[in-house]
């Protein structure tokens, strides 16, 4: 399923203003922000594999339980309607309700570990509903930026690479909800929209004036400073370079790739090629 806009969903904005209130006081997970350059990605799980929320890690739930609302959600219990009411239970693996600030997400393809599970067990559909967002948050797939809405749904392949970039102190809240590819008379979604075929539509795509020469000369000048230590710093600053200015598909992981060829220390090289392996070509559980 390739990544497209679904429709909106009506939001009970009162309703939704009292469980945001609550989330600040129950325990969030940092799993997956070795993703992230610049703060940490939070989650909490709200449906799961044996019915709780456990660590964040996907792999580390157990896939011979039924899937089932967490003791979270019923702290949350607009968002568990909202679940509810959104979401084909049936094929329903998890949902995390995540957010993150003032921070970038490394170009990466999901899924990659999850090959050893059975389909009727393993993450295939990524959907999403923003909850709280603004227009320095964004998403993108190949070479194409793009904002997804407070209240729209969307479904994302998340077997693609993609990246996210929230350039705001404002945290970007979204619902990630994960379905099981199994056949089914059921659409995956209640919300009735646009369908499979309209893709990304023009109105959510952020033009960016293509990155310049000189910009790329001034990018291939981080090499001097390029260390193993210093390399989270400067993905950060190729990868937001991205979200503004247009330097082609794959720009991200060529333009660390040529950067780190030119970088004195030739261990520098060695470790982006194996980050661009694990994030976008072969990573275990």
């Amino acid at each position: 399923m390739r990544t497209h806009y679904v429709g909106d969903i009506r939001l009970d904005e009162s309703r939704l203003a009292k469980d945001l209130d609550q989330i600040d006081s129950i325990p969030w997970s940092e799993a997956y922000s070795d993703y992230v350059f610049g703060g940490a990605w939070k989650s909490c799980m709200l449906w799961a594999r044996g019915g709780i929320s456990g660590d964040g890690v996907v792999t580390h739930y157990d896939h011979d339980q039924p899937a089932a609302f967490s003791e979270l959600a019923d702290k949350l219990p607009y968002l568990r309607e909202l679940i509810a009411n959104t979401a084909d239970l049936d094929r329903l693996n998890f949902v995390r309700l995540a957010k993150v600030q003032n921070s970038v997400i490394i170009p990466h393809r999901d899924l990659l570990e999850l090959s050893e599970l059975a389909d009727e067990t393993r993450n295939a559909h990524r959907m999403h509903i923003p909850l709280v967002t603004n227009e320095d948050c964004f998403f993108n797939e190949g070479d194409t930026v793009y904002r997804m809405r407070k209240g729209e749904v969307w479904f994302l392949d998340a077997s693609e690479i993609h990246s996210v970039a929230v350039l705001s102190s404002q945290e970007r809240v979204h619902l990630m909800f994960d379905f099981v590819d199994v056949p089914s008379a059921k659409p995956l979604t209640t919300v009735e929209g646009a369908g499979p075929d309209v893709g990304i539509p023009a109105g959510r795509t952020v033009e960016r004036p293509p990155l310049t020469g000189a910009d790329r000369a001034n990018l291939m000048g981080l090499a001097d400073v390029l260390t193993l230590e210093t390399v989270n710093e400067i993905f950060s600053i190729v990868i937001k370079k991205h979200f503004r200015y247009d330097g082609g598909v794959n720009f991200v992981w060529n333009t660390m790739i040529d950067i780190a060829r030119a970088a004195e220390d030739p261990a520098v090289l060695s470790h982006v090629e194996e980050l661009r392996r694990h994030y976008t070509l072969e990573r275990s559980a």
